[in-house]
């Protein structure tokens, strides 16, 4: 099964201060390690959807096989991005791809090996599955859970939306993001330790960086 991998890179990083996208890891900014981690876990092609400060974040993965597109509405919200890239991948040259692994670069606990086990899962569905989704195409939507802030389980990004959520997805606006379809009792989950942290802060950066000089 053919997965595009889709790295939103858009934003402006207010709270930050920043831009996070090129904050560093072992000397590796956060938007080529994410963009990395899609290109390992198979995704072809990567897409990555530039938005603030789009010249140095299309510098920072400019090593990589991928393709950048810009959002110039990158301001109105992730759903702008997300809608940008579904356009893209409708285009005539990608009509293999089945679906879409949708990901961001400020989420420290996503590894390779997560965005694998998502693409496993969302092919790994019989005919009864297949009919109870609705889907044709076998492949299902498939979301990371983890739980927020509240305490409430969460469904979200990393996650795989099949060709068939892509038609809504081009239609976002705002800050939507892909939360309606996530929410549909048809979607799968893989569960993602520690994926509601986020970096928006100087504190939740803080607070990564102490992390990561205390693990082994």
């Amino acid at each position: 099964m053919t997965v595009a991998g889709v790295l939103l890179a858009a934003g402006g990083s207010r709270r930050l201060g920043a831009p996070k996208q090129l904050l560093k890891t072992n000397g590796v900014t956060l938007v080529e390690r994410a963009a990395r981690q899609l290109l390992d876990a198979g995704c072809c092609p990567v897409i990555v959807v530039l938005g603030a400060n789009a010249a140095e974040v299309r510098d920072a993965v400019s090593m990589l096989t991928l393709e950048c597109v810009e959002n110039a509405h990158w301001e109105r919200g992730m759903g702008t991005s997300i809608a940008l890239a579904m356009t893209a991948l409708n285009a005539v040259r990608f009509a293999e791809v089945r679906a879409a692994l949708i990901a961001t670069c400020d989420m420290p606990a996503v590894t390779v090996e997560h965005l694998v086990a998502l693409k496993t899962a969302s092919n790994s569905c019989d005919a009864t599955s297949s009919a109870v989704s609705g889907t044709t195409s076998g492949v299902r939507r498939v979301a990371s859970s983890y739980v927020g802030p509240d305490g409430a389980t969460v469904r979200g990004i990393p996650a795989v939306l099949p060709r068939a959520d892509w038609s809504a997805l081009a239609a976002l606006d705002g800050d939507e993001g892909a939360r309606a379809q996530l929410r549909q009792p048809d979607t799968l989950t893989v569960s993602l330790r520690h994926g509601s942290f986020d970096l928006d802060t100087p504190a939740d950066v803080a607070a990564w960086h102490a992390s990561e000089a205390v693990s082994p």
